[in-house]
């Protein structure tokens, strides 16, 4: 019984996960962020 209850908690957070990704997609997310990151600091050093 605690193995299928564990195995449920598993399917549940990966499926959680993956609709997550479908509604937003975290390696869009990580390129915008890693390409505004280097323009803050640029802009903080010139001043």
């Amino acid at each position: 019984m605690r193995l299928l209850r564990r195995l449920l908690a598993v399917f549940a957070f990966v499926a959680g996960g993956l609709a997550a990704e479908l509604a937003k997609p975290l390696y869009c997310s990580l390129l915008n962020v890693a390409s505004a990151t280097p323009a803050r600091r640029r802009k903080r050093a010139k001043v």
